[in-house]
């Protein structure tokens, strides 16, 4: 059996959003991904565009924390990552601001780096996943 046949472990990570921090969501990330049988550069590809998704949906320095849930399923990695701030996405005045998007940059990275990725709302909080898949290039 090669390792992208297995079903791996699901692991949850939550950290305070600060940038350092977000070096452990990499290292997570290819963790995973080395158990999927991802090539250098495949797991290098998941590595960038965890810092970019990260980077979409933390508010960084501002209290707030991020959690993200990786599971591998046989060649592919999904990753979803959601601000846990609970006012990460208030406008003040106790409704929800409906403005927050992700750059369009970090959507063409996104893009390039992944097979598939999409930007939501997890109760009323900023939220993004992706996935990749071992052998094949992004979108």
């Amino acid at each position: 059996m090669t390792p992208g046949d297995a079903t791996g472990p699901d692991v949850e990570l939550a950290f305070p959003a600060v940038e350092e921090l977000v070096t452990l969501a990499r290292f997570t990330a290819a963790t995973v991904a080395s158990g999927a049988g991802f090539d250098v550069d495949e797991v290098e590809d998941l590595r960038l565009a965890v810092d970019e998704l990260c980077a979409s949906v933390g508010t960084f320095g501002d209290g707030s924390s991020i959690r993200l849930n990786l599971t591998r399923r046989g060649d592919t990695v999904r990753i979803r990552c959601v601000n846990e701030a609970p006012n990460a996405v208030a406008n003040g005045n106790g409704t929800v601001d409906d403005g927050w998007r992700p750059s369009e940059i970090s959507e063409q990275l996104l893009a390039a780096l992944v097979d598939r990725y999409a930007f939501e709302r997890h109760n009323d909080r900023p939220c993004g996943w992706l996935e990749k898949e071992r052998g094949r290039t992004g979108t």
